[in-house]
């Protein structure tokens, strides 16, 4: 390692990435804005590399600046339980990380997530998981029962004190079983037949029930008269491959059933329909080092993900 590389370089770089602007890592380490600057240009001169971007918006972390952070946090976190042990202070309880996340996500990131978080982990950390639909999840934060969310951005009350990070924007897709008699039409004629079919709709308070209420309305077609409002996305995948029901429904529910070829698109899907989903948490909490590095895992995931181009069968 560069012996350049001193102990005020590190603690420096990870109170910027945790307080993203110059006044707060300043006030935080007790020096002027221009010493935190000088130390963090002198850190990545050291490095060779670019860790941190500077705008007006303040200070936010590189792509490798994030994984600069997810080691260096583990070793001052290492130094720290070290430290404590010799002057012998007790060992630090487990951490507790309440997360609560939309069934979408709980279903196609979280498992992967997790797999990846212990594999790099280098402390107990218990995590409280729990799913819920969007309201359910704003309304938990905001009330300080759960400490992060995954959720689609809200409307703007819904947001106050609220910090949002983008992970990725998901459509509404119409689904049938494979075979279905809807899908021997042509693809222009599908959707005026949707009525005559039953119909899983998320019920109205839900967020993405007015979504597919105005997807409708854009096409100019009434909502199906035979409706199955439902918020149970279980019995929706047990449920249409054994019926000639449709389901709108978020691509991430049923995109493994389609790519099975038990589901197929009815439609392409609306570009109307795509709702960002972030990391949602308040502003006014601390984010302890287990939570940044879950928000780095997924935001690696996610950055993966491959768009939706399947075509309706």
């Amino acid at each position: 390692m560069d012996r350049r590389l001193k102990f005020r370089h590190i603690q420096c770089f990870l109170e910027a990435a945790k307080s993203h602007h110059l006044t707060e890592v300043a006030r935080s380490l007790n020096v002027t804005q221009a010493a935190v600057s000088k130390t963090l240009t002198e850190l990545e001169t050291i490095m060779g590399m670019q860790l941190i971007l500077r705008d007006r918006s303040g200070l936010s972390l590189t792509p490798k600046g994030e994984v600069f952070y997810h080691y260096a946090a583990a070793g001052m976190e290492s130094f720290e339980k070290g430290y404590e042990g010799l002057v012998g202070l007790s060992d630090a309880p487990s951490i507790e990380l309440r997360i609560g996340v939309l069934p979408t996500v709980a279903a196609r990131f979280m498992p992967q997530a997790m797999n990846t978080f212990f594999a790099q982990a280098t402390q107990p950390v218990n995590f409280a998981l729990q799913t819920g639909y969007n309201r359910h999840l704003f309304d938990l934060l905001h009330g300080g029962k759960i400490d992060l969310a995954i959720a689609r951005i809200g409307v703007p009350e819904m947001m106050h004190e609220l910090d949002f990070i983008h992970l990725y924007a998901e459509p509404m897709v119409l689904v049938a079983r494979a075979g279905h008699p809807i899908l021997a039409l042509p693809a222009a004629s599908r959707m005026r037949a949707v009525k005559d079919y039953p119909f899983l709709l998320a019920p109205k308070d839900t967020r993405i029930r007015p979504i597919i209420e105005q997807s409708f309305a854009t096409l100019n077609i009434p909502l199906p008269s035979t409706l199955i409002e439902t918020v149970s996305n279980t019995f929706g995948r047990s449920y249409l491959p054994k019926s000639d029901g449709l389901w709108m429904i978020s691509y991430g529910v049923v995109g493994d059933l389609i790519e099975a070829g038990v589901l197929a698109l009815v439609a392409e899907p609306l570009d109307s329909t795509r709702e960002p989903v972030g990391l949602v948490r308040r502003l006014d909490q601390e984010m302890p080092i287990a939570m940044r590095q879950l928000m780095s895992i997924l935001l690696a995931q996610t950055r993966e993900l491959r768009p939706l181009t399947d075509s309706p069968g």
